[in-house]
């Protein structure tokens, strides 16, 4: 399982991403391209997967690529710790 946590989101929906991370984020399911904040971006609007609590600009998240879910920094934690 690949969980991997983003520091800081750029917008409640979307966040900036580098071209090493489309791969993994594409796997997601939740790779944007040509967006506002970037020419590739991971897709978060719908909040964690978990406790449906939305991401605001500034937040850290998480990113489980096998199950293609976003999680806030609790959930995050826990299930990179659970792997």
């Amino acid at each position: 399982m690949s969980v991997v946590r983003f520091e800081t989101a750029d917008s409640p929906t979307e966040t900036a991403i580098g071209e090493g991370l489309t791969q993994l984020v594409r796997a997601a399911g939740r790779l944007r391209v040509d967006t506002s904040v970037g020419k590739y971006a991971v897709a978060h609007g719908d909040g964690c997967a978990v406790c449906d609590t939305p991401l605001a600009a500034g937040d850290s998240f998480y990113l489980d690529s096998d199950a293609g879910e976003i999680l806030c920094v609790t959930h995050g934690r826990e299930r990179r710790e659970a792997d």
